[in-house]
């Protein structure tokens, strides 16, 4: 089962600022595993704002214990967008961004985020 993918040339910052809701979370790998699921279900719930000042909120409103240490993790994190790589990287500048990547993939009308790390892949819809 392969989709074919076409990176639309058309995303950039003003894409991406704003606040993002998850439609549908799926898992690419380990799907059936219970930390898997817990992720999944928990970024599923989440709401992710990339405000126009770079800075960076994740809410989610699962009380798992994993999603609330990202949600402390990710405070006061700012974001940048690589367009050559169609990466959103969240983090610190001084630590290279490097606390989570979305590579941002757009599909005829549908807008993806797929966490590098977990390879969760996102179906996102701005609100």
């Amino acid at each position: 089962m392969t989709t074919a993918v076409t990176h639309c040339q058309n995303i950039d910052e003003t894409t991406i600022t704003g606040t993002w809701k998850v439609k549908k979370a799926t898992a690419l790998k380990d799907a059936d595993k219970a930390e898997t699921k817990e992720l999944v279900s928990g970024f599923q719930k989440a709401t992710y704002t990339f405000n126009a000042d770079h800075s960076f909120i994740f809410d989610s409103k699962s009380n798992s214990k994993m999603m609330q240490q990202l949600v402390k993790m990710f405070q006061k994190n700012q974001w940048i967008f690589d367009k050559k790589k169609k990466q959103i990287k969240v983090g610190f500048k001084k630590e290279g961004y490097s606390n989570i990547t979305f590579i941002v993939k757009q599909d005829g009308k549908k807008i993806i985020f797929l966490i590098e790390d977990a390879q969760i892949e996102m179906l996102m819809k701005k609100v």
